[in-house]
């Protein structure tokens, strides 16, 4: 009986609702809802590079717990690493190292981050690969890496593969628009 006189109730609340007057908002309040959503659709580029980096950057040197790339980081010289290194030609060996760094940060921030703002960073990914290439080897540099030019190219090179195949997962996995 008491589920009836509330539905009652409910029924009568949004009949009242239903034959009210309309009550307009305030006329800033339309505006206002819109450049939020606007915001919202279409992020900073800045922003969303500043926050891809930072999220990219954090994986990646965790990534030195485990690797010593360049000599930089906390990972020891392991048979794993030996093994790899003896197995591969220096080239091929770079490109690994870079993608290794690389790898987890791309995906990683790529499921942190919104699909707006994933879909921000896929409009300009192969320039955004590149540089952020190349400032983490500057930053490399800056640490005191012992680099030659041959290994360079084929860590920016790894490590530019790196974040195409991080990002372009997470891309197929939110289902991101080109």
């Amino acid at each position: 009986m008491n589920n009836k006189k509330q539905r009652t109730e409910t029924m009568d609340e949004f009949v009242k609702f239903v034959q009210a007057d309309p009550v307009l908002p305030a006329p800033g309040t339309n505006q206002s809802i819109l450049q939020m959503v606007e915001k919202s659709l279409n992020p900073s580029i800045w922003i969303v590079f500043a926050k891809c980096f930072c999220l990219q950057t954090a994986a990646g040197f965790s990534t030195l717990l485990i690797c010593p790339q360049f000599d930089i980081g906390a990972g020891t010289h392991n048979r794993l690493f030996h093994a790899l290194h003896s197995m591969l030609p220096p080239f091929l060996f770079f490109i690994v190292c870079g993608m290794i760094f690389v790898l987890l940060g791309a995906v990683l921030a790529g499921l942190v981050l919104s699909r707006d703002e994933v879909r921000v960073i896929r409009k300009i990914r192969y320039i955004y690969y590149a540089v952020y290439s190349l400032i983490i080897y500057v930053i490399f540099i800056f640490l005191g890496a012992d680099m030659i030019l041959i290994s360079t190219f084929a860590w920016i090179l790894g490590a530019t593969a790196g974040s195409t195949a991080g990002f372009e997962t997470v891309f197929r996995m939110k289902a991101v628009p080109a």
